[in-house]
């Protein structure tokens, strides 16, 4: 009878990279799960698609004040109503929500970007043109309004850099999963965003 060769501790570390980096579905499936748990935000998703409330209120509270501020810019501070349309839609489309490798708020992002669209369309269906303003506060809504109209005249990609960078707090490497790009064109369009945004103040 051939004797067992004892195993190595250097032949046992090989093998179980070989397997690691074997694939086999479930080394797969393991690493996604390995993954996506290293991803706090990743899991309450999962768990809101599958209808848990609580874990869709945890991600309300993660992701409102980035929506707020993006809303803000476009419709003025009277916004509340917008945001929780915003979630109220995200909330029903959710089940169909399919994770892209960019961030979940990328996907926020483009409900409020037609909830915006929507209130502007109904406020010039019913709202009269407010008068020139003259208190100081009402000057740094003059000043919003400005900028609004200013990234209005941007190219869209242009203008969605700036909105995820500066509005929902992105990185340039997230908003480039979001874009499907990259983050040196990201950064281009960034620049370039801005110094059409400067001229366009200015201008003003």
């Amino acid at each position: 009878m051939r004797a067992t060769r004892p195993t190595s501790p250097a032949s046992v570390e090989h093998r179980d990279a070989a397997n690691i980096s074997g694939s086999s579905s479930d080394v797969r499936a393991g690493t996604r799960t390995n993954v996506r748990s290293l991803d706090p935000v990743g899991r309450l998703v999962e768990q809101a698609k599958d209808g848990d409330k609580d874990a869709f209120g945890q991600v309300f509270r993660l992701h409102h004040d980035a929506i707020h501020r993006f809303a803000r810019v476009h419709l003025g501070p009277d916004v509340d109503d917008a945001v929780a349309e915003v979630f109220t839609r995200a909330w029903i489309c959710l089940p169909r929500y399919q994770p892209t490798g960019a961030p979940f708020v990328a996907w926020l992002y483009g409900i409020a970007r037609h909830v915006v669209a929507d209130e502007l369309s109904r406020r010039s269906r019913v709202e009269p043109r407010a008068e020139i303003p003259e208190t100081l506060a009402e000057w740094a809504e003059d000043e919003r309004l400005a900028l609004a109209e200013a990234l209005a005249k941007l190219p869209p990609e242009q203008r969605i850099v700036i909105e995820m960078k500066f509005f929902l707090g992105l990185r340039n490497p997230e908003v480039a999963a979001a874009m499907d790009s990259t983050p040196n064109a990201v950064n281009a369009k960034q620049w370039r965003a801005l110094g059409t945004l400067r001229d366009e103040m200015e201008r003003d």
